[in-house]
């Protein structure tokens, strides 16, 4: 009698299957994805309980009871989950992944009528990348360098510029002063002092002798 009763529990146990595919998943940070198990099984059932669990230990995230003909849209679990049923496939739907969300989800069904029986998938490993942040945080990086170095690349311009006109006057300056005589500009001469005119031949000045006409032809000069 014992024997039959270890034996109808295996029969059960073997008339059940869960499918998981793919066996691991990748998301970004922020984003969405969709986990699947498949429910096989041996005989025609009426009712089971599928639920979705987090590793071992933790707690049923989401369950639902299903009737194997009969969709069931998806369902909120919670404000990020959602299950969706669509014989003999189920799917959990994840929004808005972050890093705790990490980790193996297992399929678990449980056959209710016509008999009690349980099977559980072989998980799919969830991982939550983060390389968008990382590389917007690397652009981040690439675009501080690049303004530091152009700011490095502006002074020096300037302070290379500040010294050519710096030296250019210098040089000029030293160049006028050399100039060759030859080259200067010539000096302005001033005029002679204007000097009134005096007769070595006459008494007086010439304007206090009158005119021409009064004082009558001019004398001859002496040996």
């Amino acid at each position: 009698m014992w024997r039959l009763r270890v034996l109808i529990p295996l029969l059960g146990a073997g008339a059940l299957r869960v499918s998981q595919d793919p066996g691991e998943v990748q998301v970004t940070e922020g984003g969405g994805v969709a986990l699947g198990c498949q429910v096989l099984a041996a005989k025609p059932w009426e009712l089971l309980r599928l639920e979705w669990v987090k590793d071992t230990g933790h707690g049923v995230l989401c369950a639902a009871r299903l009737h194997p003909a009969a969709l069931a849209t998806p369902a909120p679990c919670t404000p990020r989950l959602r299950l969706a049923w669509d014989p003999p496939r189920a799917t959990l739907s994840l929004r808005q992944a972050q890093r705790d969300d990490a980790g193996r989800y297992l399929c678990r069904v449980t056959l209710e009528i016509p008999h009690h029986s349980t099977a559980t998938g072989n998980g799919t490993l969830l991982s939550v990348s983060t390389a968008a942040t990382d590389g917007g945080h690397q652009a981040g990086l690439v675009w501080g360098l690049a303004g530091a170095l152009g700011a490095i690349g502006l002074l020096l311009g300037l302070a290379l510029l500040g010294h050519w006109r710096w030296h250019r006057n210098s040089d000029t300056g030293i160049y006028v002063n050399m100039l060759p005589a030859s080259a200067r500009a010539p000096e302005k001469l001033l005029p002679p002092p204007k000097v009134m005119e005096e007769s070595t031949h006459q008494a007086g000045p010439r304007w206090a002798q009158g005119p021409q006409w009064a004082r009558g032809p001019p004398a001859a000069p002496q040996p």
